[in-house]
C-alpha cells in the first residue's frame, strides 16, 4: 500500500537540503566571516579555494588568486594594505576577481598609512591581472595609494570606479580591457597603453593627473566620449607608432598639448589647452595647431562641447 507524502514533509526535506547547501557553500567560499574595524580579517598568501570577503580586511602580504579560483569582494568592504619597507603588497589575480560594489556602497582598496605618515602613492603595489585571469570585474571600487592596476588579460572590465592618488591608475600591457564610467583623478598617469594594446576607453572623467592617456609602442586604443581636463601635462600623448582613435571627447584646460604626436581626431571639442586661454576653441584641421601637435588626421572639430561625454554623475 502506497501512502501519499504530505506537503509538510516535502517542505521539511527541502529546508534540510537548502541548509545543507548553504553549509557547503559557506565552507567552500568562507562566506561566514565578516571583518570588523576591531577585528578585521587578515589575509595573505595563496588562496586554496574560492573566497568571499566582506567588511574590513587587512592585507599583510601578497595575496594570490590561482587559476580556477574566484575571489569575490562584497559591497562596502574596506580592504586595507599595510605599508612596508621594501616590497609593497600586491593582489595578483591568475583566476577571477569580482569586486563589485554599489553606487551607494563602494568597495575601498587602499593604504592604511603608517606611524611614519598618512597614506601615499605606492604604499601598496596594486592589482595585477595576469594572462590567465578570466572575466574579472571591478565596479564601484575606490582604488587609491597604489602603484596601479596592471592588465595583462583582455577579459577585464573596470567600470564606475574612482582611481586616485596612484602612480599609474591603469596599465594596459598588450591587451584590450574595457574601461568605462570611471573617475580617474590625481594620479601620476591616468591610463597607459603598451605594445598592441587596444582598449576601449569611454565615458571616463580623466582630470588633474600629471598625464592623461599615454599611448606607447604600437597601441591603438579607442578613446571616445571622455572628459579629459585639467591634467598638468599632455591630455593624450603618443610615442613610437601608437595611433589611437580619438572621437567625440571634451579635451579642455590641460597644461600641455591636447594631443601630442599622433592619433586620428574626429568630432572633438578642444579648448584652453597649453595655456592658450580658457576660452580659446581649436577649430583647425591641420596636423599642427596651437593646442595639438603632429597628429595624423583631424576631422570635424567642434565649436561646442560634446553633451554626453564623461561620467554619468548619478551615483557619484
Amino acid at each position: 500500500m502506497k501512502y501519499p507524502i504530505s506537503n509538510h514533509l516535502i517542505r521539511i526535506a527541502l529546508a534540510l537540503c537548502v541548509c545543507l547547501w548553504i553549509g557547503c557553500q559557506a565552507s567552500t567560499l568562507n562566506i561566514g566571516d565578516i571583518g570588523t574595524s576591531e577585528n578585521p580579517l587578515e589575509k595573505s598568501g595563496t588562496l586554496t579555494k574560492s573566497e568571499v570577503w566582506s567588511g574590513n580586511i587587512l592585507i599583510t602580504g601578497n595575496v594570490i588568486v590561482p587559476e580556477g579560483v574566484t575571489l569575490t569582494i562584497r559591497s562596502r568592504s574596506i580592504v586595507g594594505f599595510e605599508p612596508t619597507i621594501g616590497t609593497a603588497h600586491q593582489l595578483i589575480v591568475h583566476g577571477t576577481l569580482y569586486a563589485e560594489g554599489e553606487p551607494d556602497g563602494f568597495i575601498i582598496l587602499g593604504s592604511l598609512g603608517s606611524d611614519a605618515g598618512p597614506p601615499k602613492s605606492g604604499d601598496w603595489e596594486g592589482i595585477l591581472f595576469t594572462e590567465t585571469s578570466l572575466n574579472s570585474r571591478l565596479t564601484y571600487c575606490r582604488i587609491q595609494h597604489a602603484r596601479g592596476i596592471i592588465c595583462r588579460s583582455n577579459l577585464v572590465q573596470i567600470e564606475h570606479c574612482w582611481l586616485a592618488d596612484n602612480y599609474l591608475a591603469i596599465l594596459c600591457d598588450n591587451v584590450s580591457p574595457f574601461i568605462s564610467q570611471n573617475e580617474i583623478n590625481r594620479n601620476g598617469t591616468a591610463i597607459k597603453c603598451l605594445k598592441g594594446a587596444a582598449p576601449e576607453i569611454t565615458r571616463n572623467a580623466i582630470r588633474a593627473n600629471e598625464f592623461g592617456i599615454v599611448c606607447d609602442d604600437d597601441s591603438r586604443p579607442m578613446i571616445h566620449l571622455n572628459e579629459i581636463s585639467s591634467n598638468y601635462q599632455h591630455a593624450i600623448v603618443c610615442y613610437s607608432t601608437a595611433s589611437p582613435e580619438i572621437t567625440s571627447n571634451n579635451i579642455i584646460l590641460n597644461g600641455g598639448w591636447a594631443v601630442y604626436d599622433g592619433g586620428r581626431l574626429r568630432d572633438n571639442f578642444i579648448r584652453g589647452n597649453k595655456e592658450r586661454g580658457p576660452d580659446v576653441i581649436e577649430r583647425g584641421t591641420g596636423r599642427d595647431s596651437g593646442q595639438f601637435y603632429g597628429v595624423d588626421e583631424v576631422l570635424d572639430p567642434r565649436a561646442s562641447p560634446v553633451p554626453n561625454a564623461g561620467v554619468e554623475r548619478e551615483g557619484y
